[in-house]
């Protein structure tokens, strides 16, 4: 296909204005409408897929995709055949796809990665309920537009269900490296294919790599239909825990034991990523240089006491004496302030001395985890919400109300206790209490 040929040319009423990407068996280009004005994105598709039935079921196809109303999926213009081209016009969405962030970008921060896939779940169930299933879901059909705007694209291999709600496909059509095992091997796909490579999605998104990915297509198709779902937390250390077990239900090779619907998936996911606030090896590591710090601080007040107490000279015996005090070791927490710059282990020591009820000792704590968290990050919010929360109990109600203002921007996810610790705030500044207590 001669691509610069086709600059300014018109094709179903769009003029062609310059090209926007290609593939191995169609070219998009960004045009408009001679008569509205109006911008599109025409794709362009040769019909040498060896059935004879190709055009009129792309068209129908098309015609399926077009009537879908969802603000997660590109809306469908129009779509034709001239010239011995078939072509699909659709909303010009500016921005890039999901594949080429990840490239430039690498893997993404869980809550990113849930929020951009999040919208496309949306999406997919939406088509579902119309008994549309897509089958091609891979970062590529999926653009990102400003403030993580994802749109799902690309509905070319889109299927309408059956009365029985499946479909059989008689060919492979999909991307190996996104494909449900039933998809693979031909058999009855339905929104559950859709499920598992939406997963396959999310897994690339925080881990950097398409779960099954191998050196030859035939290897990840072995991989797809025989492999158990790999190790999340082996390739991203980072990521929640309780993460991992949702994502591998999600890739199961049996459509019945996977999630019923995508926002099924992507509750289970939301709910996993703020399971905890504190990460179980995080903790063990923060509490064992807790007690190393206390040893050494016990062992240094005890030899200055027994230096004092052993001192030589003469000593006048009175009837009352009052022994040398012992020098007072330092508090952890002022061990920890003053000697960390972790915020994850700044915040669980907030978290346990707010759970103890020491509020006040929080709070620089939780200060400092907030000062030194990354933006983006759970652990922002979390320590937003603990400073907020140890201020509230010390007293100062007004200064906490900010701190909770923006744990709810961080941690959407939480809302429900965020707003209940802002209520308790503003009863507390109807009572006037919003200095801080002794």
């Amino acid at each position: 296909m001669a691509e610069d040929k086709r600059i300014g040319t018109v094709l179903g009423g769009y003029r062609i204005v310059e090209p926007l990407g290609s593939g191995a068996t169609s070219v998009v280009y960004r045009a408009e409408h001679v008569r509205l004005g109006r911008p599109a994105a025409l794709k362009l598709l040769t019909p040498a897929f060896g059935e004879a039935d190709f055009r009129d079921r792309f068209l129908r196809e098309s015609r399926l995709a077009a009537s879908l109303d969802h603000p997660s999926i590109v809306p469908v213009y129009d779509a034709g055949d001239e010239d011995g081209l078939l072509y699909i016009a659709m909303a010009c969405v500016d921005g890039s796809d999901l594949k080429t962030l990840l490239a430039e970008e690498g893997r993404l921060p869980v809550r990113r990665a849930l929020r951009i896939v999040g919208q496309i779940a949306s999406a997919l169930d939406a088509a579902h309920a119309r008994g549309l299933v897509h089958r091609d879901v891979k970062p590529a059909n999926i653009l990102v537009a400003a403030e993580d705007r994802a749109y799902l694209s690309d509905f070319g291999v889109v299927k309408e269900l059956a009365s029985n709600g499946t479909t059989r496909t008689g060919s492979f059509v999909g991307t190996t490296e996104y494909s449900a095992p039933e998809q693979i091997e031909g058999r009855a796909v339905d929104g559950r294919a859709d499920v598992y490579a939406l997963a396959c999605v999310l897994y690339e998104c925080i881990a950097g790599a398409p779960p099954f990915h191998r050196p030859s297509e035939v290897a990840v198709l072995n991989a797809h239909l025989h492999t158990p779902p790999p190790k999340l937390t082996r390739v991203a250390t980072d990521a929640p825990p309780a993460l991992e077990p949702v994502i591998a239900k999600a890739l199961s090779k049996s459509p019945l034991d996977r999630y019923a619907t995508c926002g099924e998936f992507l509750g289970a996911a939301r709910a996993a990523a703020s399971d905890r606030r504190v990460h179980r090896r995080r903790l063990a590591v923060s509490l064992t240089l807790l007690a190393l710090a206390a040893l050494i601080g016990a062992a240094i007040a005890t030899g200055v006491y027994a230096l004092v107490d052993r001192g030589g000279g003469t000593r006048t015996v009175t009837t009352t004496r009052t022994p040398p005090s012992r020098p007072v070791s330092p508090s952890l927490d002022s061990l920890l302030l003053a000697s960390s710059v972790d915020p994850r282990t700044l915040n669980d020591a907030a978290f346990w001395l707010i759970k103890a009820q020491q509020y006040a000792r929080a709070v620089p704590l939780a200060r400092k985890a907030l000062r030194y968290a990354t933006v983006g990050t759970p652990t922002r919010g979390y320590a937003a919400f603990n400073l907020g929360d140890a201020l509230r109990h010390v007293g100062r109600c007004r200064e906490s109300l900010k701190y909770f203002d923006r744990a709810l921007k961080l941690e959407p996810q939480a809302r429900d206790v965020v707003r209940k610790a802002i209520k308790s705030v503003q009863r507390c500044l109807q009572r006037g209490a919003s200095a801080q207590t002794p």
